[in-house]
């Protein structure tokens, strides 16, 4: 299909979305693209051979999986999954495959993203369907992914659908530095920032026209969706996308930590109950770190003292300081460059722990945030004010070709 046809395939179903999200009232029920598909288009997939890309938190409204609510109408040929699958599975009578017990659909586990699909996996499927709830990061596994089955359903000459779902950051949050190409890794593969405030639909979209994959794209999208709300307040069930990932705030405290806990030097709080909410380690003193954040006035968080023991992970069964990070207001926080202030403060105030300048200690943290160039800023002792400044330079450039794959409405400045 041209890119003309897509395009408006791509339109149509905007259109609708963009009419029930300005028509309805924010206290509408939202229905998400698994949900609009299944009962406003039942016909685009109805009677098709499918292929399904699928997560953790792959379920309806109704706790119904997508394999479950999509096999009512289609014939399943094969499933795809960069996680556990989540029930039974049983060996094929060749003893080579593994079948889901319900859908008698064989499944794939990609355990490495950028292990590529094959187009002889999709056991003769005619449209590849993806359902993921992505959480808004180009460091999680679902982005790379992503990429790598648009490219499969263009090399296969057969549609891919992406059913959308909400941003649990909110979709208009950018944060963080552009990915650098000599960077590419299995924790992304395209030029993006940290978190990129689209939905996973839109991020379809982008990567598809943006970087060249031209596949025959659709993306079924939401009704009622605001792309400022929080999956707090979506009126949905959580279900974890990832084992850390515990409620609907966890993404933006990974946001924020995530890439300290590559340096292996000090916990961010994972093995607690409370994952990515901390920066703990023996040798922190939690009220000069607090000191010291406090002066740079970030927006929107908060910083306490506190004494934790995770129960697994580094310094297990330990009680260990350090701080706990407390977003106070969601609008204005921005995760990554807080996250970075975090480091850059800890490097002033204990040098000799934290190793910047080790290119192999260091590479975790680089290949993270996309490139070297925020941790060669902290050795070179600039200020963070100049930090910023070259993220927003880095980003620039995205953020123009970004509206134009915007589905949901921004909200208009006053």
């Amino acid at each position: 299909m041209n890119l003309t046809r897509q395009l408006l395939r791509t339109v149509f179903l905007a259109i609708f979305v963009f009419a029930t999200c300005s028509a309805t009232p924010a206290a509408e029920r939202l229905s998400i693209g698994l949900e609009v598909l299944a009962t406003g288009h039942p016909d685009l997939v109805a009677g098709k051979k499918i292929a399904l890309l699928v997560g953790l938190a792959s379920y309806d409204q109704s706790m119904r999986h997508t394999a479950d609510r999509l096999a009512r109408a289609t014939t399943i040929k094969a499933i795809f999954t960069g996680d556990p699958w989540p029930r039974k599975l049983i060996g094929s009578a060749s003893g080579t495959k593994q079948i889901d017990a319900l859908t008698q659909a064989p499944v794939h586990i990609i355990r490495d993203p950028l292990e590529k699909p094959r187009a002889d996996q999709l056991n003769g499927a005619e449209i590849i369907v993806i359902d993921i709830q992505d959480i808004g990061i180009r460091f999680f596994h679902a982005v790379t992914l992503l990429a790598q089955f648009l490219e499969l359903g263009k090399q296969a000459g057969i549609p891919v659908f992406v059913l959308d779902r909400p941003n649990p950051i909110g979709a208009s949050k950018v944060s963080g530095p552009l990915l650098e190409v000599q960077f590419r890794s299995r924790f992304g593969v395209y030029p993006i920032p940290l978190v990129y405030g689209m939905t996973f639909g839109e991020l379809a979209l982008f990567f598809n026209k943006v970087f060249g994959l031209n596949a025959d794209l659709t993306v079924v999208g939401m009704e009622n969706y605001h792309r400022d709300v929080t999956y707090r307040n979506c009126g949905l069930h959580w279900t974890m996308p990832s084992e850390h990932l515990p409620d609907p705030e966890s993404p933006l405290y990974y946001a924020t930590t995530g890439f300290l806990g590559e340096m292996g030097i000090f916990s961010t709080g994972v093995g607690t109950t409370r994952p990515f909410h901390y920066v703990l380690a023996p040798w922190i003193d939690p009220d000069a770190l607090i000191s010291k954040l406090t002066v740079l006035n970030l927006p929107g968080v908060a910083f306490l003292p506190t004494t934790v023991r995770p129960y697994y992970g580094l310094f297990q069964q330990k009680r260990v300081p350090g701080i706990e990070i407390v977003v106070t207001d969601h609008s204005s926080y921005d995760p990554v460059v807080t996250g970075i202030a975090i480091l850059h403060t800890l490097w002033t105030l204990y040098p000799d722990k934290i190793p910047l300048s080790n290119q192999t200690a260091a590479e975790g943290v680089d290949t993270l945030l996309g490139g070297s160039d925020i941790r060669t800023a902290i050795i070179q002792k600039k200020g963070m004010d100049e930090i910023r400044s070259r993220i927003r330079s880095s980003v620039s450039d995205f953020l123009t070709r970004r509206k134009q794959f915007l589905i949901y409405p921004e909200a208009q400045t006053p």
